[in-house]
């Protein structure tokens, strides 16, 4: 799951979408565990690039990825 960073008065936060807090029975003040790793995000015309080709190419990629 990604989440953008949000600024809360002098700090950064993260907000937990609703349904994990349903899912996982959170309520305030219960003590969580994360991970943090950094996104990176393509540029939009290589990501349509990408998919285009994912989708052209998707039945050879699953075989080789089958091997």
């Amino acid at each position: 799951m990604i989440q953008k960073i949000i600024k809360v008065g002098n700090s950064m936060a993260v907000t937990i979408p609703q349904a994990v807090v349903k899912e996982k029975q959170l309520k305030i003040g219960d003590s969580v565990n994360f991970t943090i790793e950094p996104t990176f995000v393509a540029d939009s015309g290589i990501h349509k690039l990408t998919q285009d080709l994912i989708k052209e190419y998707r039945p050879a990629l699953e075989e080789l990825a089958s091997k």
